[in-house]
């Protein structure tokens, strides 16, 4: 799921700032990007945050700021030498002139590298702790509206469900009926018994029985699987929707009618929607 969250810590000698952004993905990909006086907490941020955030494309990002005395930036001689040795053989300036142009580019200045302290390094561990947190109760409240999302459009496939199961006797009775009618326009002598053995043949070809039936089960138990306490619901409800769409898939394929086939068009728009939502989903 999406989400972004902050924590900060502010004293008089540091500022730490952690964010935490989550884009879909199917799996865990976690990327960290810490202050190089920092690195060395990789392994235990990953230890804090992997039981926490269980799926997401999720960068965590730590920003330090050092206050007072530990905030002044130092020079880099050996750099601005080299930078004013250089621009001088091709350049025709005065020392200070060179001196203003090289302070300016990369690495010149620097700020000192401040190992974190025991107190510090406790700190990052509470702020990640925390920002993960914010997130997963961020992606909680946006679960809760994706659920009432979902259920709209379960419901939207039951009705018309229900509809393609009250106009398929319909349709079959039209279908045999056109057949009939078709065959009459022949002109020819017909063996009424294997006439309608070939029928009911042809017929059973289109029955959708079977199919509503499963396909109410795999609406029942999709369902049953959103309310449930499930931690890792989106990979099985990915799997049902899958089921859900070959169901209504071989009904429209056997459908043969033009009213059936509208019911079946708004069924695999509303499942579209839930495939869309899942991906939002843990």
């Amino acid at each position: 799921m999406t989400g972004f969250a902050r924590s900060i810590f502010e004293s008089d000698e540091i500022t730490m700032t952690v964010e935490v952004r989550s884009l879909n993905s199917k799996n865990l990909e976690l990327n960290l990007r810490l202050p190089y006086s920092y690195r060395s907490l990789e392994d235990e941020l990953r230890s804090i945050i992997k039981p926490q955030l269980l799926r997401g494309k999720v960068d965590v990002s730590l920003t330090v700021k050092q206050q007072g005395s530990k905030a002044a930036a130092e020079l880099n001689k050996d750099v601005i030498s080299a930078y004013m040795s250089q621009l001088g053989e091709i350049a025709d300036a005065t020392p200070a002139e060179l001196l203003t142009i090289s302070t300016r580019l990369p690495d010149a200045i620097q700020s000192p590298e401040v190992l974190p302290d025991e107190a510090q390094k406790k700190e990052v561990f509470s702020l990640v702790s925390q920002a993960s947190e914010q997130l997963i109760n961020y992606q909680r409240t946006e679960g809760q509206a994706m659920v009432k999302d979902l259920t709209t459009q379960i419901e939207s496939i039951q009705k018309g469900l229900d509809k393609v199961n009250r106009k398929k006797d319909e349709r079959t009775q039209q279908t045999r009926s056109k057949l009939l009618e078709q065959l009459k326009g022949l002109a020819v002598e017909i063996d009424q018994n294997r006439l309608e053995q070939e029928l009911i043949y042809y017929l059973e070809k289109l029955d959708i029985n079977e199919e509503i039936v499963r396909l109410r089960q795999h609406l029942s138990y999709f369902s049953d699987v959103m309310k449930s306490d499930t931690v890792m619901k989106g990979k099985k409800l990915g799997f049902v929707s899958q089921e859900i769409g070959r169901e209504i898939n071989t009904i429209g394929s056997k459908a043969n009618n033009a009213s059936l086939q509208k019911e079946i068009v708004q069924m695999k728009d509303a499942l579209e929607r839930i495939k869309e939502q899942l991906l939002n989903i843990i």
